[in-house]
């Protein structure tokens, strides 16, 4: 009987307190879910032909995509937002914090309404704007009515950009699970139509994992009006974590940790044999490190929204993309031979290719993701609110492998198979 027990408190110590990968924590789990929208196909009403003389009779399926297909496209059991609202009103919900840049899903207000309702407790941080004045999320400032509902706006003071995050964590009741979804997407349509991936932890909260989002996002309510500040109390809170980081996924947060996620994307863009990325944006130092591993002859793919392509083209700004951006990633990137394909979005409805991961293949075939809420920009390096993360969990790189395959040889579109005019069905 001894014998059991001395086994038994083995196994709780080394659980909990030397754990080196998130996997060795119970309860585990990680999905990564990609929301590839379901479309209707939409005709276009001339003749479009393509710059290799094809004839085009309508935007790629399921890439281009209206607001009338979020209903088909959420129903799925394996979407993003069905697993969102499962995970929101499930029974075991004690406590939600969601930080993000900004807020609107009608279906992921309604199932927070309905947990606030069954006495959740939700703590929301947002993005106030980037005027003088804090500028209130109508949707989550309804939600006050249904329960006990806290939002703090956090942003463009004291030397911080956005607040960029993009995290939900939930905190069950029986005190030992923590749920934590990190993502590419908002709680808007980026649950639904834009192309975006969001990834779902379930884990201890005794995990060092676990412990460094609740520092960050009880860091942002508390001290998050000057950058100062933040650093000082996220700091503070992590120092006081027993558990160890994980050896198999890292954890950064902008913008206190940018400088070391940038030099960790650096280290490990240097060091493999190809890199597989897609973003929404792309400029500054990421933007710098591709130029200059292409003139080394890196193999380098990069999947991007069309508006850049667009906006080069028509030398004007499209969609949520600038003509100074495209010709820069044109002239310093595309132009070099970083083989870029373009996912054909809806300008017209904002719908984004809005992914913002990178994959790393190495040359004994083993691999690596880097992911979160932050664009391949400075800003997201240096001012904003974001969330980065290192993976090496082989489940979770192949998962990220096979849809960069689908994206790349399936959905997205090669520059002369374009369409030569601009038009929109």
């Amino acid at each position: 009987m001894k014998l059991k027990i001395s086994i038994l408190f083995l196994f709780l110590v080394s659980t909990k307190t030397w754990a080196i990968k998130l996997s060795d924590y119970r309860p585990y789990s990680f999905e990564a879910l990609f929301t590839n929208p379901v479309c209707e196909t939409y005709k276009y009403d001339r003749v479009v032909i393509t710059h290799s003389g094809e004839t085009l009779a309508s935007k790629p399926d399921d890439v281009y995509c209206k607001p009338a297909d979020e209903a088909a496209s959420v129903a799925r059991k394996n979407s993003p937002q069905y697993r969102l609202v499962e995970w929101i009103t499930g029974p075991e919900v004690k406590e939600i914090y969601a930080a993000y840049l900004s807020f609107s899903s009608k279906n992921i207000l309604s199932a927070m309404c309905s947990a606030l309702k069954s006495g959740v407790k939700i703590k929301m941080i947002l993005d106030g704007g980037d005027g003088p004045e804090v500028s209130p999320n109508k949707d989550a400032e309804g939600l006050k009515k249904c329960g006990d509902l806290s939002v703090t706006y956090r942003g463009s003071t004291g030397g911080l950009g956005y607040a960029h995050n993009k995290i939900l964590l939930i905190h069950q009741k029986d005190s030992k699970t923590a749920k934590i979804v990190f993502s590419s997407g908002n709680m808007t349509s980026g649950t639904s139509i834009n192309h975006e991936n969001w990834n779902f932890v379930t884990t201890s909260r005794e995990s060092f994992f676990a412990q460094t989002h609740l520092c960050v996002l009880d860091s942002m309510i508390l001290a998050g009006d000057t950058k100062a500040h933040f650093k000082e109390q996220l700091n503070l809170c992590r120092s006081k974590i027993k558990a160890q980081p994980e050896t198999d996924i890292s954890v950064y947060f902008s913008p206190v940790d940018g400088k070391e996620a940038l030099d960790k994307v650096t280290s490990v863009s240097k060091s493999s044999k190809a890199i597989e990325a897609i973003s929404h944006r792309l400029s500054g130092a990421i933007s710098a490190l591709f130029s200059e591993l292409l003139q080394g002859k890196k193999d380098i793919k990069f999947i991007l929204d069309d508006d850049i392509y667009w906006a080069e083209k028509l030398k004007k700004d499209v969609g949520r993309n600038s003509k100074i951006e495209a010709f820069r990633i044109y002239n310093e990137l595309i132009n070099k031979g970083m083989n870029t394909r373009f996912l054909q979005t809806n300008q017209n409805v904002y719908q984004l290719q809005h992914n913002k991961f990178m994959i790393f293949t190495f040359e004994n075939g083993k691999g690596s993701v880097f992911n979160g809420a932050g664009n391949m920009t400075t800003a997201a390096f240096t001012k904003n609110f974001e969330n980065f993360y290192y993976i090496t969990i082989p489940e979770v790189v192949e998962a990220y492998n096979k849809q960069y395959d689908l994206y790349f040889e399936k959905m997205a579109t090669k520059a002369q198979d374009m369409p030569r005019d601009y038009v929109l069905p």
